[in-house]
């Protein structure tokens, strides 16, 4: 009976500790909100084809939440997203939904693009001074949708 008593009790020793432990990685995963893939990133920029653009948000968000975007030596920002939709060639009724991403500088930028509103995203790695086209989703029929991208840091 003893010996029962102490592996249970010892039991009991090993099971605080680790959900203590699973408690304090939930927490934190929550209270990281604002990084995204390879760390911190920039607020999200919003853009379309063929709808109407997300509405500014009334609220900004607190200092230092978000990342700065890259910037130029004259202050323009340095990534630049412009959208386009084309039909397949076998079947045109099937849209690609397309992201050209541009980058005006010369240091390497990584970005993310999704969905607006949605975690469908991709990743484009940027070298110095380089554009790259990406298929961002496929639709059946629709040329319009919603884009939002971030650069990660």
């Amino acid at each position: 009976m003893n010996n029962e008593h102490r592996s249970h009790r010892f039991g009991h020793l090993i099971r605080v500790p680790c959900g203590l432990a699973i408690a304090a990685l939930l927490a934190a995963s929550s209270a990281q909100a604002q990084t995204v893939g390879f760390g911190r990133s920039t607020a999200p920029m919003y853009g379309g084809t063929g709808v109407s653009p997300m509405p500014a948000n009334p609220f900004p968000p607190m200092k230092g939440t978000y990342a700065p975007p890259h910037k130029a030596p004259d202050g323009t920002v340095c990534i630049s997203v412009r959208p386009s939709a084309h039909p397949q060639t076998i079947n045109p009724k099937i849209i690609d939904q397309i992201v050209t991403v541009n980058n005006t500088c010369g240091q390497s930028i990584n970005v993310q693009v999704c969905y607006a509103g949605s975690s469908d995203c991709i990743k484009v790695a940027l070298s110095g001074y380089q554009k790259l086209q990406r298929i961002l989703g496929i639709s059946a029929g629709s040329t319009a949708f919603r884009y939002e991208y971030r650069e990660l840091y």
